[in-house]
């Protein structure tokens, strides 16, 4: 087996000690069981951190230590589809242990409602104040108004799945959106539409790169998994990409989303690092790794 990543010599092996019912990464975040079905939790005690897994997340993770150690000055993060918020919180892990005492800015967008509520818990479970930081509820898009956003198909199918089992909620397709509904009760606060389809959605608000990056001067990273998104973000947003982002780490969801995007950044003077196509299996300089999401790994030559 190669040797990891040179840049995973920069973070040593902790000793933490773990609550109960939680599991742990190789920083030591701490994850509550009831956020991903079938997690592997502890015991309460002493641990220590290991090695990271050599799997499609071997790049998102090369991609933000990378960002936190090239970090100077301060450090902003911008996760899109940020789940509750395990990359933001492993970036302030990385700061706190490579950089300590340097300011950092999070900043977390989550459609899903309930696991948006989740993200306030991970913050606080592992230490840092959600209140110092930017958490958003909505959906990542490239209109500044409410979209509908699915949180669930039809009911007894395979996408009928609790927050905790299904991490891949996208914006309703464009014949639900202008089809008939009827009202379906609701959910976690929000009014549930019953599409003729059988998928459930809800109204939320939209989010654009543009507000988000409107009264930043710079960004360390910006990652991203927003189930197919990603080519129009990256279309209407690259002006403000190319003055003010230094990496993009991209989850992709179609071929034809893949070749877009190789277009669009290589066009405009990007580096590609990575670049492993969804539902394939690859190989990589780890070995052979299978990629359910693609993975795109960009660095802007402009602000390195």
């Amino acid at each position: 087996m190669p040797a990891h990543h040179p840049i995973f010599s920069h973070f040593k092996p902790l000793r933490i000690e773990l609550p109960s019912g939680f599991g742990f990464d190789l920083l030591g975040t701490r994850t509550r069981s009831q956020f991903v079905a079938g997690l592997t939790t502890y015991e309460a005690g002493p641990k220590m951190t290991g090695e990271p897994l050599i799997d499609e997340e071997y790049f998102e993770w090369i991609d933000l230590l990378e960002s936190v150690v090239a970090a100077k000055g301060s450090y902003t993060m911008i996760d899109l589809g940020a789940g509750y918020g395990r990359w933001v919180i492993r970036a302030a892990f990385a700061m706190n242990q490579y950089h300590s005492g340097m300011p950092y800015r999070l900043i977390a967008v989550e459609a899903e409602p309930v696991v948006y509520q989740w993200m306030h818990l991970h913050f606080n479970d592992n230490g840092i104040d959600p209140s110092k930081h930017s958490l958003i509820h909505g959906a990542v898009c490239d209109v500044p108004e409410d979209v509908l956003f699915y949180i669930g198909g039809p009911r007894g199918g395979p996408y009928d799945r609790s927050p905790d089992d299904w991490y891949g909620q996208f914006l309703t397709k464009s014949y639900d959106v202008t089809g008939e509904y009827v009202d379906d009760g609701e959910y976690s606060g929000f009014k549930v539409r019953l599409h003729k389809s059988g998928w459930r959605s809800i109204s939320i608000p939209g989010v654009t790169l543009e507000s988000l990056l409107k009264d930043l001067e710079l960004v360390d990273l910006i990652d991203m998994d927003i189930e197919g998104q990603e080519l129009p973000l990256v279309r209407s947003g690259i002006e403000e990409l190319n003055t003010k982002v230094k990496r993009l780490h991209i989850g992709t969801h179609g071929k034809e989303i893949e070749a877009e995007l190789r277009q669009v950044l290589s066009s405009q003077g990007w580096n590609c690092l990575a670049d492993y196509s969804v539902f394939s299996s690859s190989e990589t300089p780890w070995g052979v790794i299978s990629f359910e999401n693609g993975v795109q790994s960009w660095v802007n030559p402009r602000l390195s």
